[in-house]
């Protein structure tokens, strides 16, 4: 195995869903990532108990999500012992990654100038609801408000009339923004291996938002509307979605009209087609009734029977699948887009989306109980035994009892 991050250590002091994510893309890539706890825990740990999110056999597959690959500290940092010991974290780590509000930051003294005074090589990274600036800047926001709501994503899936908004699916905006956090902390190491300087991250739900719904704002930034992808006369029949005989739905899209023409019109079994609209003009004035016989067409197949049809032909398309059938894609399954868990049998997770040297990815531990790893930490930032002892029965550090 590859893992460019190896030997990188990361301090997560972070709840929910969105900055822990970023956090376990970074421990996918190698690097060593402390999950900071306070002592009753990430909430995040009881959103099954809570039912926020459909329980699954009674595993914590949300916590385990955001949280694999991580090891796991308890503290109450509030103490002057528990203080003493974060400083010493921070001292230890490349980087600090945290989800607090400012008023939180100021009030723990974790602001990236406090950090940065004990560590000046630190890589400081925030993530926030809506941003540093502005007048939300010190409100919080999960991705159900300042992802889906506030950035327009969900207004954007929801048809026109329809009684309420599409609901949004657990941490869709949390997880890929995650991510853009997790290349942002990549890009901040490589500008501190250049400059030596310690470099502040910031990044948020609204503009995971922002980036995600580029088309659409720059659309509406030159017309002043909102872009509408329906209407506007007919399409091309090789750029469209069909159904099948069984009920499947089926997206075709092959941009290269002339290319794909021939190929596609045997797929569908209308071979006749291909010399009756041989060139652009004569396509595109029919694309209406083209796209008629073809859905007709189309219609008089089983999935099964026009997959292997397209399959033949090289088309470009896709069945829109139930994630049942995502899981077991051999896409999925042959590039190790999903990652056994280690001790529970059956849970796989998606791995973060890059693999190195051609590799697939691996988890290679479970998300920490609540303090596991407490113990193991302090004795490599220079604790004792008897101080580490000391620390939990003062209620400062959650740990689980010395073997």
């Amino acid at each position: 195995m590859t893992f460019p991050l190896a030997g990188i250590k990361v301090l997560e002091f972070s709840e929910h869903g969105f900055v822990p994510s970023a956090a376990a893309a970074l421990a996918d890539f190698g690097a060593d990532v402390v999950k900071l706890e306070r002592p009753t825990g990430d909430p995040m740990r009881q959103i099954h108990a809570n039912r926020l999110v459909p329980e699954a056999d009674g595993e914590e597959f949300m916590f385990e999500l955001v949280n694999r690959n991580k090891r796991g500290v308890a503290l109450d940092v509030e103490t002057a012992a528990g203080r003493a010991v974060f400083e010493r974290l921070v001292r230890w780590a490349d980087v600090y990654i945290t989800n607090q509000l400012p008023r939180v930051r100021r009030k723990l003294r974790t602001e990236p100038a406090d950090l940065l005074a004990l560590n000046p090589k630190l890589v400081v990274a925030k993530g926030h609801g809506q941003g540093q600036a502005g007048p939300d800047a010190e409100a919080g926001g999960y991705d159900g408000v300042s992802y889906w709501a506030r950035g327009g994503v969900a207004h954007v899936l929801t048809p026109p009339g329809a009684p309420e908004p599409t609901m949004q699916r657990p941490a869709l905006g949390d997880v890929p923004t995650g991510m853009f956090l997790a290349g942002a902390v990549c890009a901040a190491l490589v500008g501190v291996l250049r400059t030596g300087k310690g470099v502040v991250v910031d990044t948020a739900l609204l503009n995971g938002a922002t980036w995600t719904m580029g088309p659409d704002l720059a659309y509406s930034s030159l017309t002043g509307r909102q872009m509408q992808m329906t209407g506007g006369g007919p399409r091309s029949p090789l750029v469209n979605t069909y159904r099948t005989g069984d009920g499947r739905f089926v997206n075709l899209v092959m941009l290269d009209e002339a290319r794909y023409w021939e190929p596609a019109c045997r797929a569908v079994g209308l071979p006749e087609l291909i010399d009756a609209y041989p060139d652009a003009a004569s396509r595109r004035s029919a694309w209406g009734e083209l796209g008629d016989r073809f859905r007709a067409a189309i219609g008089a197949f089983t999935r099964a029977e026009f997959d292997a049809r397209l399959r033949e032909q090289n088309c470009i398309f896709s069945f829109y699948a139930v994630p049942e059938e995502v899981v077991a894609d051999p896409a999925v399954v042959d590039n190790g887009y999903l990652m056994d868990h280690p001790t529970r049998p059956g849970l796989r997770l998606p791995a973060a989306p890059a693999q190195f040297d051609d590799a697939h990815a691996v988890m290679r531990l479970g998300a920490p109980a609540l303090g596991e790893h407490s113990r193991e930490v302090l004795r490599e930032v220079g604790y004792d035994g008897e101080e580490i002892d000391r620390l939990v029965k003062d209620g400062v550090l959650g740990a689980p009892s010395a073997a």
